[in-house]
């Protein structure tokens, strides 16, 4: 197999929870990583990805359970929905077989959605909009990687890097002209993370399998006193199949972990209760095909198979990502 056959992979695909003054709207942005040259032996030289990823919150959770908004609240009822559309560009350097570099610059397009309480009978008390797009908070994450057996093609390596705190945060909403109180709704959340990870490979020469397993933690080490978000963990498992000469499946489980928010500007529920952060686990099943040697088309769907929300959140039943990846 060459090494073409390893440029695309779905390394996680996150819900990251946005807070509300009284419960979260629901799932924000698919991190997503299409660079599997970050986990194999590679080349030196240059990588572009462009990515498109789509996802709609439109289901009410509390813990495991489906609930249904409290229509007799006085104020923000999350009833309706977030629909989030990101166009995120990568580019990726690798120095050599141990050192490379990745910077993404996701643009992020959301709108959300919800009706104001108390209802009367079927009818709300009124009805809000809030739309944003606007670059969101950048990435850098550098990766040392080492072998493990030649023979089989292991490898393993860590990865370190930031998530920047440069995204817009004054979109308001459009019925009051008014800036929400909901610190993440805006592409940026006002906070520089800390990322740390590590990562296995292997690639057996002469099989159409190859394997992969990462683990990430990101944390903020610089946040408003109001807000800070909180820490993430995922782990991800993987494989692809060589199905033909062009033609690649993917298949990964996805488990991510979100700590709860902390400040004054925290997402609750109407008891006061924190509705921020919980637990996802979700399979991810993808195509890859070559153009040609050295470009690539990708499209992958992540299915969640187990969502436990903290408080109240909008969850979304699924999330698509489709893009292309070309090595220079």
């Amino acid at each position: 197999m060459t090494k073409n056959y390893l440029a695309i992979s779905l390394g996680l695909i996150g819900l990251l929870g946005y807070a509300t003054a009284q419960a979260s709207c629901g799932s924000a942005v698919c991190s997503i990583n299409t660079n599997w040259d970050e986990h194999s032996a590679s080349r030196p030289g240059w990588t572009a990805d462009l990515r498109y990823s789509y996802s709609r919150a439109d289901q009410l959770r509390s813990g495991s359970n489906k609930i249904a908004a409290d229509t007799a609240f006085d104020g923000e009822v999350e009833n309706l929905s977030t629909l989030n559309k990101i166009v995120t560009a990568t580019v990726d350097y690798t120095h050599d077989d141990h050192l490379g570099v990745t910077l993404s610059l996701p643009y992020i397009m959301r709108d959300h959605d919800h009706n104001l309480g108390p209802y009367a009978g079927a009818t709300p008390a009124g009805y809000e909009n809030f739309s944003a797009s606007a670059l969101g908070d950048i990435k850098v994450v550098g990766r040392y990687r080492w072998a493990l057996d030649e023979a089989s093609r292991s490898g393993m390596g860590v990865r370190f890097g930031l998530k920047l705190n440069t995204g817009k945060k004054d979109f308001v909403i459009a019925q009051t002209g008014e800036t929400p109180n909901e610190v993440t709704l805006q592409p940026g959340n006002g906070s520089t993370d800390l990322i740390v990870g590590a990562f296995w490979q292997q690639s057996t020469p002469g099989s159409d399998w190859s394997w992969f397993a990462q683990g990430m933690v990101q944390g903020s080490v610089n946040s408003k006193e109001t807000f800070r978000p909180g820490n993430q963990v995922n782990l991800d498992g993987g494989t692809r199949y060589a199905f033909s000469r062009n033609l690649s499946g993917l298949l990964q489980l996805n488990v991510q972990w979100n700590g709860t928010d902390s400040g004054a500007s925290a997402a609750l529920t109407p008891a006061g209760e924190a509705s921020s952060g919980g637990r996802i686990f979700s399979l991810t099943p993808g195509l890859a095909y070559s153009l040609t040697p050295s470009t690539q088309l990708y499209g992958l769907v992540q299915l969640p198979l187990y969502q436990y929300m903290n408080g109240e959140q909008l969850t979304a039943n699924s999330s698509l990502t489709v893009g292309i990846s070309h090595r220079f």
